[in-house]
């Protein structure tokens, strides 16, 4: 089923749209795509997911959409379609996914070395070190946000599925807010992980907005160090 809403996270400027992925039978996972202004007329989507006619015509009325992005490796199963939708649009992504996804036309690739025109509003910083993901994290300087995908859960409710508990709490992540253990296995280069992950802490942010999980409306800041403290001991 198709999500219906799109919410309001921050008035005229950054909204979410929200998705229950079947995993596999009795699994579900919650998603968000992050819908963000980049100034008055132009717009973003963060990890896209399903949209409908109602939602594209609410998006239509806050901007146009000139920016797609596909922000690691496991963020793109809802691309093919939202590019359909917005041929027009930038598509930046996860620099592991051309490999992939051979049936995808890649424009720009995030990563270290990414610098794109509208990084001065939503800043790109790359986790390095964990190559299987290759996630990179965005910072919305207009609003004081720190966007995330799978670097932090948040299933502090839970999530449907009469199995859903079970394998979320093999993956670390049910109703543990963090990063969740099958996060933590995939860095596999420690040093470079608390040198990108220094880079996101340096920058000024309260909110934290998740693909998996509830919004950290503040403190964002504060659970994000929490959630990394792992990474120096």
């Amino acid at each position: 089923m198709e999500p219906k809403s799109l919410k309001v996270v921050v008035p005229d400027q950054i909204w979410a749209v929200d998705h229950m992925l079947r995993m596999i039978p009795g699994v579900y996972l919650p998603a968000r795509m992050t819908v963000l202004r980049l100034d008055s007329d132009h717009l973003a989507l963060h990890s896209p997911v399903p949209m409908d006619d109602g939602i594209a015509s609410r998006v239509a009325g806050l901007g146009d959409v000139s920016v797609i992005i596909a922000p690691n490796n496991y963020h793109h199963l809802f691309v093919s379609r939202t590019l359909e939708r917005y041929p027009g649009a930038e598509f930046w992504a996860a620099p592991g996914l051309p490999t992939k996804r051979t049936d995808l036309t890649f424009q720009h690739l995030l990563g270290p070395d990414a610098a794109p025109d509208w990084g001065d509003v939503l800043t790109p910083f790359f986790l390095a070190g964990a190559p299987i993901a290759d996630e990179t994290v965005f910072v919305h300087r207009p609003t004081g946000t720190l966007v995330v995908s799978d670097s932090y859960f948040n299933l502090v409710s839970g999530t449907p599925g009469f199995l859903s508990p079970v394998m979320l709490r093999l993956l670390g992540a049910w109703k543990r807010p963090g990063q969740a253990r099958l996060w933590r296995k995939q860095v596999k280069d420690r040093a470079a992980m608390v040198e990108s992950t220094s880079a996101v802490l340096a920058q000024r942010f309260d909110r934290l907005v998740v693909a998996h999980g509830e919004i950290v409306l503040s403190g964002g800041h504060e659970a994000f160090t929490r959630a990394t403290a792992w990474l120096d001991g």
